[in-house]
């Protein structure tokens, strides 16, 4: 049976954790990240490197109403901060400067990148209003490129929408800044969907795309 991608490799790779550590393997940039329950700690950090968000390690399973609920990446404050940090790990962040965001779909072998503005300027775009987001096609840095072929490779996936915050105008590789990668994410709202849809198609009727159900042995 042919998958695109195999639940299995879906749940490895949902770990954000896990993902921050083969991204900055592979050479990406990544933002200085803590993962903790010690409010001291937190504290320290957050003082220690400016403004500091915080996000969810994995996406939120289905209510009862059967709909995907989310928690957006949002600023914090450290003096905030109490001994109910301490309940269980947060991922703290270093919020990056960016210009924009780009979103990066792969199916197989195929790139589709689309950098996205909101006329607010949002820090997570996901919370707007998705009709006013602007999308304009971005051409990807070849080094990372092949570093998201090989992200897959590494999970044993064969399709991922990645989130990059962009701090220049994403002609050089240092302007892409690593957030996350969804291996089960949505892009039927973004432009490129018809040509992502037949990229699609082919990954599951064509052998040379692969179909990401068995993992690859990739030295990061």
């Amino acid at each position: 049976m042919r998958y695109v991608n195999h639940p299995a490799a879906v749940a490895r790779a949902e770990f954000k954790p896990a993902q921050l550590q083969a991204a900055r393997r592979l050479g990406l940039t990544v933002p200085a990240t803590l993962v903790t329950n010690d409010v001291d700690a937190a504290r320290e950090f957050a003082t220690g490197h400016g403004p500091v968000v915080c996000k969810t390690f994995r996406g939120l399973p289905r209510a009862e109403d059967g709909r995907a609920g989310a928690i957006w990446a949002q600023r914090v404050d450290p003096g905030g901060f109490d001994d109910s940090l301490a309940v269980t790990a947060h991922l703290l962040q270093v919020e990056v400067p960016k210009t924009g965001d780009a979103r990066v779909t792969v199916v197989g072998r195929r790139v589709f990148a689309q950098r996205i503005t909101t006329p607010d300027r949002l820090l997570d775009w996901r919370r707007g209003d998705w009709d006013e987001l602007q999308h304009t096609p971005v051409p990807v840095p070849p080094a990372i490129e092949a570093a998201l072929h090989r992200y897959l490779a590494w999970f044993g996936l064969t399709f991922g929408c990645f989130d990059f915050a962009l701090t220049g105008d994403g002609d050089d590789p240092r302007h892409w800044v690593w957030i996350e990668c969804n291996p089960n994410g949505q892009w039927g709202w973004l432009p490129d969907a018809d040509r992502i849809a037949e990229a699609f198609a082919a990954a599951l009727t064509d052998e040379q795309e692969g179909c990401g159900f068995h993992g690859r042995e990739v030295r990061l």
